[in-house]
């Protein structure tokens, strides 16, 4: 039926995916990839992938070693699926190497062998570095499930192949993220031991002392291992907020916010603007651009020599568990605690003072 003659006609609203349904897969044009292929080429990017074992040596590529790599490993970095989804094509019998079917998640796929997936032979890729200005409300996940704007939404259209983030940003938090699809860099740089140097600056819902600043460089117990911030100073203070920068060398689930939290501090903006000797200056926020081989390089050699002269990685104080015994009440009022503690570091209020 036609619209009446002088009334425009009306809009169709479209309709909202169910509960559940998620986003799927992001969907990208071939002249995206043709685009990201010619930014990679055009920039100074390393091609060949990280050995974190010689650190004499941080450029050659794992997978030319006499050793190999895993085939559940090579698929998965050669962006064909997630290592629990590469597992299941390999036991289906759904992969084969050299033209034999290989039902063994484990086997070792040396350099010169050839992969094929369903019959469609496997490329080695490119190995991808970039330096990502997450946006506030984005999720550091490739769920299909999830309903919610996806880091992947954002940077499939810009890369050629499929990369991961290297740690997290919570949704609340912006800044930069490491994104890459060499497993052996993002091991180096995310691993808690190897202490690589991240700087945040946050906005704090109160005006913080000097006292306050001396107790938070002393840090705090949190899961049972002592968090001793790097560096804490601060930037800006009003009668009513204060900008703090805070460096630590770890990454742990919220680990600013719940370091804050210890304290009293409830945080109103989160903002990671450096990781290592990498800073945010240049980069628009929910853009990237490649790293360097220079850049890369900095980043393992400063991982490998956070390590202790013998190799292994430095110790970690912990604090013995607690057996949680007392009355039922007490028991409950522990877990009121922690779940408004939990409520605290997530809505930026102050933590509630313990014995009340």
């Amino acid at each position: 039926m036609k619209p009446a003659k002088g009334r425009p006609a009306k809009r169709t609203a479209r309709k909202k995916p169910a509960a559940g349904t998620g986003r799927g897969k992001p969907k990208v044009s071939p002249h995206a990839k043709r685009v990201a292929h010619g930014f990679v080429a055009a920039s100074r990017a390393p091609k060949v992938a990280v050995n974190a074992v010689d650190e004499s040596a941080v450029s050659i590529d794992r997978s030319a070693s006499a050793n190999g790599v895993r085939l559940n490993r090579w698929l998965a970095e050669q962006g064909v699926d997630s290592r629990r989804k590469c597992d299941e094509k390999v036991l289906h019998g759904e992969v084969a190497v050299n033209g034999t079917i290989i039902m063994e998640p484990g086997y070792r796929v040396q350099y010169e062998d050839e992969v094929a997936v369903n019959g469609a032979r496997i490329h080695r890729s490119r190995r991808l570095y970039y330096l990502f200005y997450k946006p506030r409300g984005v999720l550091c996940t490739n769920d299909p499930r999830e309903t919610r704007t996806r880091l992947c939404d954002l940077v499939d259209p810009m890369v050629p192949s499929r990369v991961y983030p290297v740690g997290r940003l919570d949704e609340d938090s912006e800044g930069l993220i490491l994104l890459t699809n060499d497993g052996d860099f993002s091991q180096l740089i995310a691993h808690p031991s190897h202490g690589v140097k991240k700087t945040y600056v946050c906005m704090i819902s109160s005006a913080m002392t000097g006292e306050d600043l001396e107790r938070l460089r002393e840090g705090a117990w949190i899961e049972s291992s002592k968090v001793i911030p790097d560096n804490a100073r601060i930037m800006r203070r009003t009668p009513s907020s204060t900008m703090l920068e805070i460096t630590i060398s770890e990454g742990r689930n919220r680990e600013v916010r719940r370091l804050l939290a210890r304290f009293g501090l409830g945080v109103k903006r989160l903002k990671r603007v450096r990781i290592g000797s990498l800073g945010i200056a240049g980069i628009k926020r929910g853009m990237l651009r490649p790293l360097s081989r220079p850049e890369r390089d900095s980043l393992v050699k400063m991982a490998l020599s956070n390590n202790t002269e013998d190799g292994s990685s430095p110790p970690r104080v912990h604090r013995p568990q607690l057996r949680k015994t007392g009355s039922r009440t007490d028991r409950k009022d522990r877990s009121r605690l922690m779940r408004e503690e939990a409520a605290a570091t997530r809505r930026g209020g102050r933590r509630p003072k313990r014995g009340k």
